[in-house]
């Protein structure tokens, strides 16, 4: 899977769940990654699975301050 940190989202729309949804991120950092890699994203930074070929599987942790 390609995964896009930071840069601007485009076309943004606030969701009742507290977050921002977008069609797609521009100007930011695209990393692949594979089985086994962990990613941190920080509170308020713009991320996005841009590709994904077959099932990918992830955990995601929330922490509400």
């Amino acid at each position: 899977a390609n995964f896009v940190t930071g840069g601007k989202p485009v076309e943004p729309r606030s969701e009742g769940s507290g977050e921002t949804r977008a069609k797609a991120i521009t100007g930011g950092e695209e990393r692949h990654l594979t089985k086994g890699d962990v990613i941190v994203i920080p509170n308020g930074v713009p991320h996005w699975f841009r590709e994904v070929n077959g099932p990918f599987l992830y955990y995601v942790v929330k922490v509400v301050q």
